[in-house]
């Protein structure tokens, strides 16, 4: 074994991909110390939501995003 700290990296494809696959894991392991990283693949630009009626309007806001 080691005595590095611990880091959980989760790798999704979309932006809030995790919302429905991983968040809650990673919250768990966030409130007990072990440091969490979260990797998201693409920007969603290509994604769309109720009211959007750009294709480019959902990577735009992200990148806006803090």
């Amino acid at each position: 074994m080691t005595d590095r700290p611990l880091t959980l990296m989760a790798v999704h494809a979309h932006p809030d991909d995790e919302a429905t696959g991983t968040g809650g894991v990673l919250a768990r392991y966030a409130a007990e110390g072990i440091r969490t990283v979260l990797v998201t693949c693409t920007d969603g630009g290509c994604g769309d939501g109720p009211g959007v009626s750009s294709r480019a309007i959902p990577g735009t806001i992200r990148q806006r995003s803090p």
